[in-house]
């Protein structure tokens, strides 16, 4: 039997678990169905086990300022076919229907009912999750990943409800609400790094840098050789920590969190790699604004000028407007 429990923690994104492992899990769990000898709980369990693996090995892992369990774009094939999400709802909806009370399927049909940028279904998608609350009021993974649905939810009004001035209250009450949930995550699972740093960019956004900065720096404690290694996740939180010391006006932390950053990006990555310029070009502009204000013009000059050349390919003049707009001052005063 392999390593396997029905939480399926070794499939969240910092527990190591090898596609051959899944493999054996789901083949153990075909077994199951195609037999249908079972009692109807391990039927449900085998229903589970095989659209969980499934799921997980579809799925591509994402970076970015916020994280699902079990998050990723999907796409498996198996004996010529493509599998879909919608064979996965179905694999679900037999393991509640031979076992209504089974929090993991709620959770599993929260996350297929979410939904990517339309949230169509975020209504299904927060009561599914809900309910595996319910069931199961120890569940880091659910509290996280519907807070994970606020975060979703909150863009897609500020998408809808463009000046709309009831819409910064609306921000406040989902970040809240987050909030409240990664916090019940931290408090079942308090060494988890994901958690910390979701938990970290929401308090941020609230303008709560103290607390984003505990956060971040729990999550750059806490985290694990597969995050560092596979999503990079120091390089992310560090640049995230410096812009809270930053608006902080801790100038001095936040050049060291920004530099750490660069030098990270310069042995993870190529230099000349467009996902480089695209995704941390920014810690130059922002170690510059931390220079400057310190009173470091020399090395702000030179981090300004790096900046603009690597933003000349993309957009130069998008480029100079930042500058002053996070400076407060034309580059060719400085420069």
């Amino acid at each position: 039997m392999s390593k396997y429990n029905t939480d399926l923690d070794y499939v969240i994104l910092d527990i190591d678990i090898s596609r051959e492992e899944l493999e054996e899990i789901k083949a153990e769990a075909d077994k199951i169905i195609s037999e249908n000898k079972e009692s109807n709980e391990n039927m449900a369990v085998a229903y589970l086990k095989r659209a969980q693996c499934l799921r997980k090995l579809g799925s591509r892992r994402t970076i970015g300022f916020i994280f699902y369990d079990e998050n990723g774009i999907f796409i498996y094939k198996e004996a010529g076919k493509f599998i879909e999400e919608e064979d996965l709802k179905s694999l679900l909806g037999k393991a509640l229907e031979l076992s209504s009370d089974m929090p993991e399927a709620f959770m599993q049909m929260g996350l297929l009912n979410r939904g990517i940028f339309g949230l169509s279904n975020k209504d299904e998608a927060k009561d599914f999750l809900s309910t595996a609350i319910q069931l199961k009021p120890d569940y880091a993974a659910a509290f996280n990943n519907r807070a994970m649905l606020y975060y979703q939810e909150n863009i897609l009004e500020i998408i809808e409800s463009i000046g709309d001035k009831d819409n910064a209250e609306k921000n406040k009450v989902n970040y809240k609400n987050a909030i409240a949930d990664l916090t019940e995550a931290i408090r079942i699972r308090p060494f988890d790094a994901i958690y910390h740093l979701n938990r970290g960019v929401f308090y941020s956004r609230l303008g709560e840098h103290n607390e984003a900065i505990e956060d971040f720096s729990s999550a750059i404690n806490y985290a694990s050789d597969i995050l560092k290694d596979e999503l990079k996740t120091d390089v992310l939180i560090l640049n995230l920590r410096g812009k809270e010391y930053l608006e902080l006006k801790k100038y001095d932390k936040a050049i060291e969190d920004f530099s750490e950053t660069l030098s990270l990006c310069d042995n993870d990555f190529n230099p000349e790699s467009k996902y480089m310029k695209s995704k941390y070009v920014d810690t130059l502009l922002m170690r510059g604004k931390a220079y400057y204000l310190a009173g470091e013009k020399g090395k702000a000059k030179t981090d300004l000028k790096e900046y603009l050349n690597q933003k000349c390919n993309i957009a130069e003049n998008e480029g100079r407007a930042e500058v002053h707009e996070h400076i407060g001052v034309k580059p060719e005063d400085i420069l």
